[in-house]
Parts: C-alpha cells; structure tokens; sequence
C-alpha cells in the first residue's frame, strides 16, 4: 500500500512536511514561564506561607520534581481493551475483544 493510499485511508494523519501546528507556539510567555517568575519574585516570608498553603506533597514535587513514570499502573501491563465502535472500521484489528482471564 502506498504513502498516499494509507493517508486517503486515515485523513486525521498529516500528509508528509505538512506541519500539526502551522503558526508555532503563541508569543508571549507560557503558564510555567509566568509561575516561575512569579515565584522567584516573593520575598522569603511570600514563598513560606505559599508553601504552607499546598501541601508536603506539592513542595516536594516542585522541588525534586515529578517522578519518572514509565508503568502503565491502570492495565498491569496487559492490553488495554477499546471498544470496536470507538475504531474506525479500516482499522480494526482481527480480534477487539479482550482476553479472558
């Protein structure tokens, strides 16, 4: 099967070079750029009382980060069943029914 085929199959794919976001990224500055400014610019006691107010959690996270997650926690590795009707037709596989148990 054809480049052109496959795409005349599946319209939601994009065509080659052709881009997903054609003007790029809005001007101005993001949410985290914001936050992070807003942030560095509270004095010690600010920074505080905002951290008291989130929680350990939230303060730990903004500090060591979010951790790495490369487990699927929902399925225990298993394949994740989608209903049929949820798939367009040209791309259902042989078998849409999950495994039994």
């Amino acid at each position: 099967m054809s480049d052109n085929q496959l795409h005349n199959r599946k319209p939601w794919l994009f065509k080659p070079g052709q881009s997903g976001n054609p003007l790029g990224r809005p001007k101005g500055k993001t949410m985290k750029e914001f936050a992070r400014e807003f942030l560095m610019s509270m004095n010690d006691e600010e920074k505080i009382a905002f951290m008291n107010s989130v929680g350990g959690d939230v303060v730990w996270r903004m500090a060591e980060g979010n951790p790495h997650q490369e487990t699927d926690i929902m399925s225990g590795g298993k394949p994740i069943y989608i209903p049929s009707e949820l798939i367009p037709k040209n791309d259902l596989p042989q078998s849409t029914k999950p495994d039994s148990e």
